[in-house]
């Protein structure tokens, strides 16, 4: 299963394209265990959305690009705007969104170097907008697209509660598995998500039963969560917390709170029974030199990649 690394989450604060960008992105992917990058589209001129940069990793690179920055920015001036949308002008504003992507991940498919295996999707935008029925026509148009074997993922984010504000708020796990199961396509879990959800560390577990379940499982992503208030904002923050334990320099004062622990690694990789790819998404402290971001995806790949092959020796 590839090894993926959201690395503009973990990138130096205001990392100039260029060579500091490229340098950055050559040191993540050359990390023991690596195999691609989470690459994000914003659909705003980002240096992450060159395609030149991909087309000059390796041939084995693997990326996947998720449509998450994008989904957030657009919802920020427009709240009815998502592929799940039952507002339609909003549901056919994220589809043409999407379709500027798909023809990035062709634009990078068309070069040298590495490819797109996955899209990560999400069925945006928040409650009362929100339809499964909208997420299915979306994805129903999307589907029809000549992907050339890039897979499509609905990657879940915690969904509306009545009980607390959610930080996403997008559709219940249960009605993306249905349209998971129906159009044939996988669901990727991201920890931390699914225990902002849940407000506490067994959510993920329950929700990667769930999905391992109705047998829908395209990855997983391990992305720290604190159920208390840290340097970087409140409690239950969706800020891809470090994993409790790691510490670097600058310290990670935000790792001593964080629920995601290396025991929780171990055990969502065991439960998920070799999952397509799994990823790691930390965010870098605010002053952190390139050199301390490298080393905090470092740490993070190597806690994850030891998990992962703590668990093919006792599969065998």
């Amino acid at each position: 299963m590839p090894l993926i690394v959201g690395a503009y989450a973990a990138a130096p604060r205001g990392l100039e394209p260029g060579t500091p960008f490229r340098t950055f992105v050559d040191d993540v992917l050359a990390v023991p265990a690596v195999d691609g990058l989470e690459v994000p589209f914003q659909d705003n001129g980002s240096p992450w959305n060159d395609p030149a940069y991909l087309q000059a990793t390796g041939p084995a690179s693997e990326h996947v690009l998720t449509m998450i920055p994008a989904t957030m920015m657009a919802l920020a001036g427009s709240p009815a705007q998502g592929l799940a949308s039952s507002d339609d002008g909003g549901r056919k504003q994220a589809v043409e969104q999407l379709r500027r992507a798909y023809e990035f991940v062709a634009a990078v498919g068309e070069g040298p170097g590495g490819r797109f295996t996955a899209v990560e999707l999400h069925p945006a935008p928040r409650h009362p907008y929100t339809s499964a029925d909208a997420f299915r026509e979306s994805l129903d148009e999307a589907l029809t697209w000549d992907w050339d074997g890039v897979r499509l993922l609905i990657e879940h984010s915690d969904a509306h509660s009545d009980a607390h504000a959610p930080s996403k708020g997008f559709l219940p796990l249960a009605d993306e598995l249905d349209v998971a199961e129906e159009r044939g396509i996988g669901v990727v879990l991201n920890w931390a998500r699914s225990a902002i959800e849940t407000r506490g560390a067994a959510g993920p577990r329950e929700h990667l039963a769930a999905v391992v379940a109705r047998d829908r499982l395209g990855g997983l992503v391990f992305s720290g969560v604190s159920d208390a208030a840290t340097l970087d904002g409140a409690a239950w923050a969706d800020l891809h917390l470090p994993i409790r334990g790691w510490s670097g320099a600058p310290v990670a004062a935000d790792a001593a709170t964080s629920l995601l622990t290396t025991d929780e690694v171990t055990a969502w990789v065991a439960a998920a029974g070799a999952p397509e790819l799994v990823g790691v998404k930390i965010t870098s402290p605010s002053n952190a030199t390139p050199a301390e971001c490298r080393d905090l995806v470092r740490a993070h790949v190597a806690i994850v990649a030891a998990a992962v092959e703590a668990d093919r020796g006792r599969r065998g």
